[in-house]
């Protein structure tokens, strides 16, 4: 960590499991951590007041100018720590959540600006996994939160926290985390700046455990040369899908969509299955869709190529989605696909590789120019 002085604003929205992540990191790498709504806590105490998990939503809607004034006080004491030790420093805050029917923030731009942080990373998982979290929270459990809320706070972080990345000149780094990347990934965004991005597309739907699994492989081929974005680490695909099957199958046989509905979520360390209200998917779906789509362009914007798996013919409208907007952003394309492509195809390819070898060694050279080698 010698010659690093580095600033890192985490945010992430309650139940996305920002801090165990960011802890679980720091067992294995130094940093310093800085967890906002600790250094508030120390605040109050100051003025006598004991404030915590349990109290402190509720303290903030009574006396929110008195919470507001601790939290100023607590990110200028952070502020004051940050320069007097050098390395790599990370804030650990949500930058949205909601009581009462109220908005509030955990940031604010003028002390973001002051704040002058080097890079921005919301901490993301799937809408499934963030409630049953809240669930085992003292903080959130006695709170029914349906998916539509959960999604429309996790919009709010997102575009929150990306505009405040959009403040300064020039926009500062600004990265969407998947919690199911792992500890390496996350390590690499804080600590190997230097690494490129790149978002690997490839096909989802109607796709299997086989495919993914080759998908992963191909992934872990390039992670020694670059930080490399799977959009399908986030797993509210599968929520999708399953929907669109179970209610495409109850239009086909004339029936009603089932009240309750099974999904069923592989995850790194082994499949869950969640039973969820029909009612609730239906409600939130457009949003999590539209949210799919929004979270993998902010991605792209964020990398430096698009890299295209795609080993099979029948071409994947969201692949082909990609391509256009990468190209749009005047992000280069390179292509796996060991077919005759369509014209379409080839228009939004910068490059275009007919076995996975010749584009892995492609890359590869690409990143030892750069002076990236594992």
């Amino acid at each position: 960590m010698e010659g690093l002085n580095r600033v890192v604003i985490c945010t992430g929205q309650p139940g996305s499991g920002r801090d165990e992540y960011l802890r679980e990191l720091k067992k294995r790498q130094e940093f310093f951590y800085y967890h906002l709504f600790e250094y508030i806590v120390g605040e109050a105490g100051k003025e006598g007041y004991i404030l915590n998990k349990l109290n402190v939503l509720d303290f903030y809607d009574s006396k929110p100018e008195k919470l507001e004034e601790f939290r100023a006080r607590a990110l200028k004491r952070i502020m004051g720590e940050i320069k007097e030790r050098g390395g790599v420093h990370v804030i650990s805050t949500p930058y949205h959540f909601e009581w009462k029917g109220k908005s509030y923030r955990g940031l604010k731009e003028e002390e973001v600006k002051v704040l002058n942080p080097d890079l921005f990373l919301v901490v993301m998982d799937d809408l499934a996994r963030v409630r049953e979290r809240l669930r085992e929270d003292p903080q959130w459990r006695e709170h029914r939160f349906t998916l539509v809320e959960l999604a429309q706070w996790r919009r709010e972080e997102i575009m929150g926290v990306y505009k405040l990345s959009h403040i300064f000149t020039p926009y500062k780094e600004f990265y969407l985390v998947a919690r199911e990347h792992g500890m390496d990934f996350l390590r690499d965004l804080i600590f190997n700046s230097h690494k490129k991005k790149v978002y690997l597309s490839h096909p989802i739907t109607g796709e299997g455990g086989e495919f993914f699994k080759g998908v992963r492989r191909f992934a872990e081929t390039l992670q020694p040369y670059y930080i490399v974005f799977d959009p399908y680490m986030i797993k509210d695909w599968d929520m999708v899908e399953t929907w669109r099957r179970v209610r495409n199958e109850a239009m086909r046989e004339g029936r009603e969509v089932p009240e309750k509905i099974r999904v069923t979520i592989e995850y790194a360390d082994g499949s869950r299955e969640y039973e969820l209200d029909s009612w609730d998917i239906e409600a939130a779906i457009k949003n999590i869709r539209a949210q799919i789509i929004d979270i993998d362009y902010k991605i792209i914007e964020s990398c430096y190529c698009v890299v295209v798996y795609h080993p099979r013919e029948r071409i994947s409208a969201g692949v082909v989605c990609e391509m256009v907007q990468a190209k749009g952003m005047a992000k280069f394309v390179y292509a796996f696909y060991p077919f005759e492509p369509s014209p379409f195809f080839e228009w939004y390819s910068t490059k275009i590789f007919q076995d996975e070898e010749s584009l892995i060694e492609f890359l590869k050279g690409i990143s030892e120019r750069e002076g990236v080698s594992p």
